[in-house]
């Protein structure tokens, strides 16, 4: 014990100096951001939760949006299971899902995490305040080392160190108020942990970036994440699952965007626009090359700027491609995607929780009318059973294997 203990000193202090050395840019401070979160973070050692209102943060309320998601949704779990030939035990290598108000998308949630197994979930989520920073072309980390969960502290992964030191200093900052500022990925730690409490995370923000940006970052961090994979004999699915965090369209004038009017054909033909989104991009086999044709459906690549307005519009692509870089290099397959569930927040009624979990801060953080509503979409990806030939690998993901 006393050798080895100046060790582990030793390293604490590298990999502090290393994060410290890593956050160069400039924008809201700590002590502001703090200031904004309903449950502040435990200093550097556990981060708080950013919304308070209309997300869980006990473990009473948690169980109940959980638990009342899964029973509503159990015969569409079960169809879904068969439809897919998902047996006991298997789960998604990754997925899309919501971050949208627990009692407004909490069912969509579920199709995604509740078959998720593996003990370890690296999620890339969005920046919505990187303006704020002014920061792009840069993915960011945090340098917690636990996040609040509502059945205790979700530890980070040991693999968060070894990712930042493998990669290029100019590919990431490191920076605790990025992501306390951020709420799409704390939305989805409570469905995560429920039922397993020692998962631990990998939580990673995608800010605004060009395609081919996109494309040196995802191959850079797809690479340090298969390293690591084949250093510990990681399978995908079973040991690390890959959760990109994104709501589908914000639609009314609130978000300056309501081209089909604000009735409810318009909302049936928004719907239906997401749908073949979904189906055209997102679903079957993952291609690179519909990935950038979704980018640019969702993003002017000139200005980075909306052109309609899905808030993943970086963090699908970007999380998609190292899905497909990490599966291709280390199974020998491209993922296939399948659109598990849509809904909106006026498609159904709200989750049925008790009037004491309402009582601990459920709410709404916004209202939801024809003039106001979000889309939001889990899609499940999995690896086919087919061999390499038959799963048609390309020239292109050939360079991966």
């Amino acid at each position: 014990m006393t050798r080895t203990a100046p060790v582990l000193i030793l390293l604490s202090i590298i990999v502090s100096t290393q994060f410290a050395a890593s956050t160069d840019v400039k924008g809201p401070t700590r002590a502001e951001v703090e200031a904004m979160m309903g449950l502040p973070s435990d200093g550097d050692r556990v981060r708080g939760q950013m919304d308070t209102i209309g997300f869980v943060v006990e473990e009473a309320p948690a169980e109940d949006v959980v638990t009342t998601a899964v029973r509503l949704e159990h015969d569409s779990l079960a169809a879904q299971d068969e439809r897919l030939g998902m047996t006991d035990g298997q789960g998604f290598i990754g997925g899309i899902c919501p971050h949208d108000d627990h009692l407004y998308a909490g069912r969509v949630y579920v199709h995604l995490t509740e078959r998720i197994i593996a003990p370890r979930v690296v999620l890339i989520g969005v920046f919505h305040r990187a303006k704020s920073w002014e920061l792009q072309d840069r993915i960011v980390f945090d340098r917690f080392h636990a996040w609040h969960g509502p059945w205790g502290d979700i530890d980070i992964d040991p693999m968060r160190e070894k990712l930042v030191a493998s990669l290029r200093p100019g590919s990431y900052v490191v920076d605790n108020a990025m992501h306390c500022r951020e709420h799409s990925l704390e939305a989805i730690t409570p469905f995560l942990q429920r039922g397993h409490p020692d998962r631990t995370i990998v939580p990673i923000l995608v800010p605004h970036m060009g395609g081919d940006r996109m494309t040196e970052l995802s191959d850079e961090l797809a690479g340090a994440i298969v390293t690591i994979m084949r250093e510990n004999g990681w399978r995908l699915g079973t040991d690390l699952a890959v959760v990109v965090s994104s709501d589908a369209v914000h639609y009314g004038p609130d978000f300056d965007h309501a081209p089909f009017g604000t009735d409810t054909q318009a909302y049936d033909r928004a719907v239906a626009r997401d749908l073949r989104l979904i189906n055209e991009y997102l679903s079957g086999r993952l291609d690179p090359a519909k990935l950038h044709l979704l980018f640019e459906t969702l993003v002017d690549p000139g200005t980075l700027d909306y052109r309609l307005p899905w808030c993943g519009r970086f963090s699908i692509p970007f999380g998609l491609e190292v899905l497909r870089k990490v599966a291709i290099s280390t199974e020998g397959e491209t993922p296939h995607g399948s659109l598990l569930r849509y809904g909106t927040s006026l498609s159904e009624p709200e989750l049925p929780v008790s009037s004491e979990s309402r009582e601990s801060g459920l709410g709404y953080t916004a209202p939801s009318n024809f003039h106001h509503w979000v889309g939001y979409a889990a899609v499940g990806y999995l690896l086919p059973d087919e061999t390499v030939d038959d799963a048609k690998i390309t020239d292109e993901d050939s360079d991966l294997l």
